[in-house]
Formats: C-alpha cells, sequence, structure tokens
C-alpha cells in the first residue's frame, strides 16, 4: 500500500510506492564507454595541468600531486561586480553573481572515484573541503559557500574525473535557509534541537545504515531519493570545520561504505554538505542523493516525490543485508 510521508520538519511530502519497488539490482546502471584515450582528453588527469587555470594549492604524496583545487575554467560566479542587491520595482531584484567557483579534483587517476579511496584519503579530501571553505568565508561579502559533488552524467556531471566543486555567493542558499528556519521554529517550541532528537530515534529504528563513536547514518524516513543517505555529527556542531579529527574519522568511515554500496549499482549521485549560515545554529550534516528515477510531471506539478524505494529497503542495502 502506498504511504503518504512528510518531511521531519519541513512541509514537503513524498508518496513512497513499495509495489512497484525492485530488488537493488534492478538499478544498476550500465556505464557508458569513453571515446578514444580518456587521459589524453582529459583536463583533471595527471599530465594535463596545463589545461586548467592556475592552480590555488594541491597536497602532494611522493613529490606527485595527489589533489589539486583551481579555478573553474566556466564559473558561475565571479568577483567583478557589486554583491549587493537591489530592488527596482514590487517584482524585480537583482545583484551582480558574486563570488568564487572553485574544483577540487581529489585523485590524479581517471575512473577512480570517492568510492575506490580509503578511508583515510576521503578524510583527508574532508579537510581539503574545510581548508577551502575556511579561506573562501574570509571574503566579507559571502553569504553561503556550497560543497557538492555531481558523480555521474544524470547527477550533472560534464566531465567523468570525479571531482568536487565550491561556489561560495551573496546570497543564502533557499535550501538550507528553509531547512535552519524550520529547525529554529521548532527548538523555539520545544527547547530542543530537532536533529539531535531524529538522530535519537532515527538510531533505534529501521532506516539506520551505520552508527558510530561520532556519527550515525540513515536513510530519512521521507525520503525523496531512491536511496537518500543522510550523515550526522552526534556532537551538536554548525559546520564541519569545527569537526574533531574523530568526527573526520568517522564521517570517513560512513562514506566509504555508501560509496562502495552505490559503486555497486554504478549508481550517479549528488553529494553535498549543509552546513548552517553565519550566525545561526544549525545540526550541520551531509546528504547524498543518488539520481537513479527521474522526476515528472507530477512531481514538477505538486512538489511532491514519488519514490518507489522505501527508505527501510534502501537502509537494508547499506547494510549488506542484501
Amino acid at each position: 500500500m502506498a504511504e503518504l510521508r512528510k518531511d521531519y520538519l519541513r512541509n514537503r511530502w513524498v508518496i513512497i510506492v513499495p509495489e512497484r519497488a525492485k530488488r537493488p539490482i534492478d538499478f544498476k546502471k550500465s556505464l557508458e564507454p569513453e571515446d578514444g584515450e580518456p587521459e589524453k582528453k582529459c583536463f583533471f588527469c595527471q599530465g594535463n595541468e596545463h589545461l586548467t587555470p592556475a592552480e590555488i594549492m594541491r597536497i602532494e604524496k611522493n613529490g606527485k600531486w595527489e589533489m589539486r583545487v583551481f579555478p573553474n575554467k566556466y564559473p558561475a560566479v565571479d568577483i567583478k561586480g557589486d554583491s549587493e542587491i537591489s530592488q527596482e520595482d514590487s517584482f524585480f531584484a537583482k545583484a551582480h553573481a558574486y563570488g568564487h567557483h572553485e574544483v577540487i579534483v581529489e585523485t590524479p587517476r581517471h575512473g577512480e572515484t570517492m568510492a575506490d579511496f580509503s578511508e583515510g584519503k576521503i578524510k583527508k579530501a574532508l579537510e581539503l573541503y574545510i581548508s577551502r571553505i575556511k579561506s573562501l568565508s574570509a571574503d566579507p561579502k559571502i553569504k553561503q559557500v556550497a560543497v557538492f559533488k555531481n558523480e555521474g552524467k544524470e547527477a550533472g556531471a560534464s566531465l567523468r574525473h570525479t571531482h568536487t566543486q565550491i561556489i561560495a555567493y551573496n546570497r543564502l542558499a533557499e535550501t538550507v535557509d528553509n531547512e535552519e528556519n524550520a529547525a529554529i521554529e521548532y527548538e523555539k517550541k520545544h527547547g530542543k534541537c530537532p536533529y539531535c532528537e531524529i538522530i535519537k530515534a532515527e538510531k533505534k529504528g529501521p532506516r539506520l545504515i551505520m552508527d558510530t563513536k561520532n556519527a550515525v547514518a540513515f536513510a530519512p524516513y521521507a525520503s525523496r531519493f531512491a536511496f537518500e543517505v543522510k550523515i550526522f555529527p552526534k556532537r551538536h556542531v554548525s559546520s564541519i570545520v569545527d569537526f574533531s579529527g574523530g568526527e573526520l574519522k568517522d564521517y570517513a568511515k560512513i562514506m566509504k561504505r555508501i560509496f562502495s554500496r552505490l559503486k555497486t549499482l554504478n549508481a550517479p549521485y549528488n553529494m553535498y554538505l549543509h552546513n548552517a549560515t553565519q550566525g545561526k545554529d544549525m545540526h550541520c550534516h551531509v546528504k547524498i542523493n543518488p539520481r537513479l528515477l527521474s522526476w515528472g510531471g507530477f512531481e514538477y506539478a505538486t512538489g511532491c516525490v514519488i519514490n518507489t524505494v522505501p527508505p527501510e529497503e534502501a537502509a537494508r542495502f547499506y547494510r549488506g543485508l542484501f
């Protein structure tokens, strides 16, 4: 029987339709072959450093780069204009799309993804994200630093070589802003962080994926994406920049499990960091949204998503139960 479920905090609904559900293996994607020799064409492969903009920084191992950071060649934002938003009349508001757009390439090896990284290398990538968030946040005109990975064509990746992007810009992200406001309203009413309470509840339930000393992962109750995952630090902390070494280590352990399981499906996905905006106190987390199902007219017309993979089944998949 189909079930209508509401998001933990927001007035956002999902229809879970288990009757349409398939086995996880039925979601496995076929990888499209690349033409020619990808390493010679790929901007991000070792030996092609001259094809990218000037490097911002790198991490080296044995005299060669292991991870690189450089400006996006085709940036969505730049620092040339005025960052202030102007209101022309009741309907028209605008500003220059002010900000910084960077690319982080976490491996010189074409075809390698985070699923292939060791836990130590995932931790090192997280530390690099933190370094760039701190640096970009120093610009007083920046209001939001978005860190996200598009893995696979269906997830919006224009290049197959794995990489992460950072866009630091002059507006609060709508998704983060809405989530923060919902959390603030809950805390005003109940005197508790909603996510701390959600973590306690999900740790005991069928949607739990992993529970470590410092972090927990679960499939959200009203998952909008098949095999969706949220990863939270157990400690109430507003940003990944404030993580302890133990929290980063446990995040890496969980992410290794998630990405390794998704690789068995060749699943495209989006990963992004939800950090609180400056001055606010939202419990930070990481979201991983596999892109195995397409949205149609119903989703866009109503804002309500049909998901054929119950999160309880998704959690079982990640736990390795099938």
